[in-house]
């Protein structure tokens, strides 16, 4: 009894080389997956950059439209509103001056 005899030792070194060969195998499972994985992925990646860039064409659009409504809106402003509240201002004066005038002949 001089030493562990060499069937165990063979046994040991055949389950110590089975648990290597199923760590390797699982990690090239793993890997083949993986590869299926990142080809889905990328084909996932350049629809999502068609889709965004479809998007952002149409985000112009809207800003083109919604600064060209902005525009519409402060011409008329300008044009239409500005004068109209000057004159409606005009006439308030207007309207107290003649209250004015009419409380004082009245008294």
């Amino acid at each position: 009894m001089e030493g562990i005899p060499s069937e165990y030792w063979m046994i040991l070194i055949a389950v110590f080389t089975a648990f290597i060969c199923f760590v390797l195998y699982q990690l090239a499972m793993l890997i083949k997956d993986s590869r299926g994985i990142v080809t889905e992925s990328k084909k996932i990646i350049m629809d999502a950059q068609e889709t965004l860039k479809i998007v952002n064409g149409i985000v112009q659009d809207l800003n083109e439209m919604v600064s060209t409504v902005k525009g519409t809106v402060y011409q008329v402003n300008s044009a239409i509103l500005v004068p109209l509240r000057k004159i409606s201002s005009i006439m308030g004066i207007a309207s107290s001056f003649i209250e004015g005038v009419s409380s004082k002949s009245k008294k």
